[in-house]
């Protein structure tokens, strides 16, 4: 039974893989074919990666006593604290920006 699981799992695996591998080179196949989306592509992942630095540099990587036992390390503490930051980042800016647009809106008429 273990190993009919296991065959499952893997599977499941190569799936998960080839769907994210398809995903990707489609994206790459348009944005090469469109050299405006380009520009537009390499912005917002430059944005996003500028996003995850400043969130990394900013990240604490105190260890609490009571983490011990879990055996979570100082890199960990950092990553899931840079995770943390990025998510608050790009909610605030989501929420700023659907504010903004909604004022603008509003003075615009």
């Amino acid at each position: 039974m273990d190993s009919l699981i296991n065959i499952g799992i893997y599977l499941t695996y190569i799936m998960i893989a080839f769907g994210a591998l398809a995903a990707v080179g489609f994206g790459i196949k348009k944005m090469i074919s469109n050299n405006q989306n380009t520009k537009k592509t390499i912005y917002t992942v430059g944005g996003l990666l500028l996003i995850c630095i400043i969130s990394y540099l900013l990240a604490s990587n105190q260890l609490l006593a009571s983490y011990e036992k879990y055996k979570i390390t100082s890199a960990t503490s950092k990553n899931v604290g840079m995770g943390l930051i990025t998510f608050y980042i790009l909610a605030a800016s989501a929420i700023g920006i659907v504010i903004y647009t909604e004022i603008s809106k509003v003075f615009s008429k």
